[in-house]
């Protein structure tokens, strides 16, 4: 991709310029935000590093690209974790740099930076860039920062310490100091003071003079600069470097080799030199300059589209949670072909309008949707399918996604299925839109996961590599290990361990990958869920990247092992809590006829995550101390709510709360994981031997388990939050093949035996290739249902 480049002049945006250079971008333009005032040095600015801003109109030179600058003018009005557009916040600054710099380079679809850990920082790029139509590039996102630091000293970046803010910095010592010298010194602090070595609690800012990767033409000479005390604070002084002046030292053009060929070819080389001069200007973005808006797109004929089709809704509206879900009928032989990108399009967005519509009566939005199945009628249209969805689902705080082809029957063509709560509060999403060496990026509206009163619903995950957004290469073993490994640095991201937490997974797997592709993704699912996650079979290059550190003796600890391990320890932020499974998983495998990018596999777990109140919850009496002055009824009815959540608990279990009385079910009909009064997830299943004559029988069967189980967990079907019914496609269109008075099976026919059981929930019908609870998938049908209670989760 053409990519202009954020540029502060520290280490990180410069590092993350030669990552990107690395997996094959092209670096077009610079981009720059500033201080009004030329004399400023720190602006303390929330999202923009401003220490030596003077320099930065050198990296045109050093670099011979564009510089596009402009001054901020705007203030951390939105200091929300999630920006919201607003008028007046210096991000509406950035908007409009990238925006005019968009303008002047057409061929630009992408905007680098350096963010490493700030969330705070990472969603407003993301945000300006998916109001540009541009692709965040943030290679740096949640890498380790121990590592990270040696990467980018093996890779030459000459920056020095331009600020410091932090116990163990002396200005007089560390302030001009070249960061290449100091590891050893940072990692010290990281141990004293639980400093970041690369400065992302605002220790300390850097500014680079030299990278060879990047700087072609020039490097940066600081000839002279004074201290300015900020904070004479003792211990932790405030301090920067302001530049009084600096020159440009030029590096020799590469015109040697070209020489000895001729001079026609050196006479090419001055003319390439002379060009790359000539495109070194600093421009200056006028502070009164915006864009001019975008024309809203014309829809009368899509709309025309989407009135030629059949949806249906079903809604189970439950008391705490809802879904919604709309099926697209399969058209006549006139009717469009859905199959098309057109026919896609106007499919989707004729069953997310029937559920957008739908929303208010049920006194909800889709700020309160959590996840979204689609189930589409052709892969091969998954970016129109993604155009039509991207119309409809808010650009910010979006719910998570699983999307797979369906096997369409001659009923059935779509489904979409929307999962709500009726409560926001306590709502979380991840939503990295930023491509990394982390875990595949959600451009689209769409998250990684989403988190609601304990417990975490995943996206699908494929097999993605990070760093290119392509298909891992290999088979089922791979695509399998790209999966768990991006799933479980999802969940450190929000705070879980996928092994230890998992509740209950479904693996989806294309045709092609047939039964013996189900077996062997079972196989790295049930290792992952016994063991730590073995990343061999990709060659993973894990959080460490894919550009390997140059040993560097300077920067060795010699002080024993202790403090080298502690050196390499992984940042809070990236490692799991501590938790421990008591229960197996409850698993899914569905065969469907092809999944996005033409994939093998894709994984949608949901999981535990323990929260504050859960902990309140459990069993633990340390704060008996403080509470020793309390009168003692209530220390007794404490202590007894202690007593009985402890009896709750299975043998083995050490969570806490709701997540540490979880237990298990199984039988030849049905299995169910559930935790009393608050969570019930439950499969009931018909086995591929029944005879067809027993349809209504075998589903009041399987209805029944549903039922059965939700009362031995104290829910009821008002507590149901989805029901879904999923069909080998074969048994719905064999219908018409039966001798007369044979009845089959119908969508009616599931429907009404759910009913029967569960008054006012509708399954969701979901028409597949294979289906069941191993890698067999031997089921004809698979009813699945989620009860939750919140107040009881979350009391």
């Amino acid at each position: 991709m053409k990519v202009v480049s954020l540029v502060s002049g520290g280490k990180d945006s410069c590092y993350n310029m030669v990552l990107c250079q690395h997996y094959g971008h092209e670096i077009v333009a610079l981009a720059n935000l500033l201080p009004p005032q030329h004399d400023t040095d720190d602006l303390d600015s929330y999202m923009y590093q401003t220490v030596g801003h003077q320099l930065i109109a050198a990296y045109a030179r050093c670099m011979c690209l564009p510089l596009y600058r402009r001054a901020i003018t705007g203030c951390a009005a939105d200091q929300r974790l999630v920006y919201q557009d607003t008028e007046g916040d210096e991000v509406e600054d950035l908007y409009c740099l990238l925006a005019f710099v968009k303008q002047a380079h057409p061929e630009v679809t992408a905007v680098a930076s350096g963010a490493i850990a700030s969330d705070y920082q990472r969603t407003r790029v993301e945000r300006v860039c998916s109001r540009l139509g541009l692709v965040s590039l943030a290679y740096l996102w949640h890498q380790p920062q121990a590592p990270l630091l040696q990467r980018m000293i093996a890779a030459e970046v000459d920056a020095i310490l331009v600020k410091v803010a932090a116990a163990g910095l002396v200005p007089a010592k560390h302030l001009g100091a070249h960061l290449a010298t100091l590891p050893a010194q940072l990692h010290a602090l990281r141990r004293l003071y639980g400093s970041n070595v690369c400065g992302e609690g605002g220790e300390y800012e850097s500014l680079t003079l030299d990278c060879p990767a990047l700087f072609t033409h020039g490097r940066i000479v600081l000839d002279s600069w004074e201290a300015v005390t900020v904070s004479p604070d003792s211990m932790a002084p405030v301090a920067l470097l302001h530049p009084t002046a600096f020159h440009v030292e030029a590096k020799q053009p590469p015109l040697t080799a070209a020489a000895a060929n001729g001079e026609a070819d050196a006479a090419c080389a001055v003319a390439r030199e002379a060009a790359a001069e000539a495109a070194a200007v600093v421009v200056e973005v006028p502070a009164d300059w915006t864009p001019a808006a975008l024309p809203a797109p014309a829809s009368a004929a899509e709309e025309a589209a989407e009135g030629a089709l059949d949806v249906q809704l079903g809604i189970v509206d439950g008391s705490q949670y809802c879904t919604v879900s709309a099926s697209v009928a399969t058209p006549g032989i006139d009717g469009p072909d859905l199959t098309s990108a057109a026919g896609t399009a106007a499919a989707l967005s004729a069953a997310l309008r029937r559920v957008s519509d739908a929303l208010p009566a049920l006194g909800l939005g889709w700020g309160s949707s959590l996840f979204v199945h689609l189930y589409v009628p052709s892969m091969a249209q998954f970016g129109a399918a993604n155009a039509a969805y991207a119309a409809f689902l808010p650009a910010v705080n979006p719910p998570s996604r699983a999307t797979v082809e369906l096997r369409s029957t001659s009923q059935l063509a779509m489904v979409v299925e929307v999962l709500l709560a009726r409560g926001e509060e306590g709502r979380r999403v991840l939503h990295v839109q930023s491509i990394s060496e982390w875990a595949p990026s959600c451009i689209g509206p769409y998250s990684q996961a989403t988190r609601h009163q304990g417990l975490v619903h995943f996206a699908g995950q494929i097999a993605l590599d990070p760093a290119t957004m392509g298909i891992v290469a290999g088979g089922i073993d791979e695509q399998s290990a790209r999966c768990l490994l991006s799933c479980q640095r999802v969940a450190v991201a929000v705070q879980t361990d996928l092994a230890r937490s998992l509740l209950w997974c479904t693996v989806y797997c294309s045709e092609a990958a047939g039964e013996q592709g189900r077996q062997r993704a079972a196989s790295h699912l049930c290792a992952f869920l016994g063991a730590p996650l073995d990343t061999s079979a990709l060659g993973e290059r894990g959080n460490a990247g894919s550009i390997a550190c140059k040993s560097d003796s300077r920067n060795e600890s010699d002080s024993g092992s202790e403090e080298e391990a502690e050196d390499v320890r992984l940042d809070d932020y990236l490692r799991p809590p501590h938790m421990h499974r008591h229960w197996q998983p409850l698993l899914t495998f569905v065969t469907v006829p092809d999944l996005p990018r033409g994939v093998l596999v894709e994984v949608q777990p949901v999981a535990c995550v323990v929260d504050a109140s859960q902990v309140a919850d459990s069993s633990s009496s340390s704060d008996d101390g403080e509470r020793s002055n309390q009168p003692a009824a209530v220390a007794a009815r404490r202590t007894n709510r202690r007593a009985a959540a402890s009896a709750a608990r299975p043998d083995g279990s050490t969570m806490p709360g709701w997540i540490g009385r979880v237990r298990q079910h199984c039988s030849s009909s049905s299995s169910c994981l559930w935790s009393p009064d608050r969570l019930a997830r439950v499969q009931a299943w018909v086995s591929a031997q029944q005879p067809g004559s027993c349809w209504r029988q075998a589903l009041g069967a399987a209805a029944g388990e549903l039922s059965e189980r939700l009362a031995a967990a104290g829910l009821a079907a008002d507590d149901v939050a989805v029901c879904k019914a999923y069909c080998r496609s074969s048994l719905l269109d064999a219908q018409h093949q039966l001798p007369a008075g044979q009845e089959g099976l119908t969508a009616a026919m599931i429907c009404n035996a759910v009913q029967l059981e569960l008054p006012g929930v509708q399954p969701t019908l979901v028409p597949v290739s294979a289906v069941g609870i191993n890698p067999a998938a031997d089921c004809s049908m698979l009813l699945e249902v989620l009860a939750v209670r919140v107040e009881a989760i979350c009391p």
